[in-house]
């Protein structure tokens, strides 16, 4: 006797198109959802780190933890240090002066990137140090955060 074999039906119904699409479109609600959540919380990082660098000065404390780290980057031949990245809302001009290489860039800095320059002033400068500024990132084509480097070289 031949047994014959009957295709048997799957659990899993095949799932039509409209189904397909209402499946894509709740992942695609879900990533935009996140990515919104994402943002908001960057930007209120970004706002607490504003206010924080407005109020904050420079402290003996900083200049002692500066020069023990370029001391400690020279012995590995380095040359420069970034001593502070900051936000470009930190410029009056939101970062536009240094991005085009401006040499009245410092005028634009507020907060605790102007006294980061006063102190470089004040002290690093008349011992050999130069202090640059850069664009780090460029978020959307436009200036992002900004980096002061100290260097000895």
């Amino acid at each position: 006797m031949v047994e014959r074999k009957t295709p048997q039906k799957s659990s899993a119904a095949i799932p039509s198109r409209e189904e397909l699409q209402v499946l894509q479109a709740a992942n695609l609600t879900a990533k935009v959802g996140q990515a919104t959540l994402q943002r908001d919380i960057e930007q209120e990082r970004t706002k607490a780190l504003i206010a924080d660098l407005s109020k904050r000065r420079v402290t003996e404390q900083n200049v002692q933890n500066a020069i023990a780290r370029i001391r400690e980057l020279a012995a590995a031949g380095e040359t420069e240090v970034m001593a502070l990245r900051f936000p470009n809302a930190l410029c009056t001009d939101g970062g536009r002066a240094i991005n085009n290489s401006e040499s009245d860039w410092p005028r634009t800095l507020t907060g605790f990137p102007l006294d980061i320059y006063n102190k470089w002033q004040e002290a690093f400068r008349v011992a050999g140090y130069r202090l640059t500024a850069k664009i780090l990132e460029f978020p959307g084509g436009m200036p992002g955060d900004v980096g002061l480097f100290i260097g000895w070289s």
